[in-house]
């Protein structure tokens, strides 16, 4: 008999939203890995984010329904994330552009987003000024602000997160060296 927990009859089960980007940085093997557990537990869980991830990643394999992001236009993006998150009970947005996107898809659902930071992103100029307005909106927004290091908790507090915590991310593992 299987541990995993199914909802009364007649009720649906709960479902979570993961939106990523790329998948650099470890953050495809974490949502693969989140989606996996949620799944296990009874959750619908829909992954929106490039094709190139769902190949990378597979996962569909670990049981979540696959969103693609438009590719072409932000605006196509936000309305595919505003889309696979209808009736979701929590969306979770790996990096700050997923997470921008996530935000204004959101907005005046009252759905809650969790953001993890998997990474810094460093600039100067024009583009540093755009990239902490982009980090405040985006720390705003959250419900909670998930850190893979204590650096990047304390920049969600410093651009405002109501919530911010360090967070545990799996992390590839190495691949094995080329045989010679």
């Amino acid at each position: 008999m299987s541990n995993t927990p199914v909802p009364p009859h007649g009720q649906p089960s709960l479902h979570a939203v993961q939106v990523l980007g790329e998948g650099t940085s470890g953050s495809g093997v974490h949502v693969r890995s989140l989606s996996a557990g949620l799944v296990a537990r009874g959750l619908r869980v829909t992954v929106c984010g490039p094709w190139s991830a769902e190949q990378g990643y597979g996962f569909t394999e670990a049981g979540a329904r696959f969103a693609p992001l438009d590719g072409r236009t932000d605006a196509g993006s936000i309305a595919s994330i505003r889309t696979a998150s209808v009736g979701a009970g929590l969306v979770h947005a790996h990096g700050l552009w997923p997470g921008l996107l996530a935000a204004l898809a959101l907005r005046g659902r009252g759905v809650p987003l969790v953001v993890t930071w998997h990474t810094k992103r460093e600039a100067e100029g024009p583009r540093g000024r755009v990239v902490r307005l982009m980090e405040r909106r985006v720390a705003r927004a959250a419900s909670v602000v998930l850190g893979v290091s204590s650096d990047l908790v304390d920049r969600a507090r410093d651009r405002g997160a109501r919530d911010a915590r360090l967070a545990a991310v799996a992390v590839p593992a190495p691949r094995p060296a080329p045989e010679t």
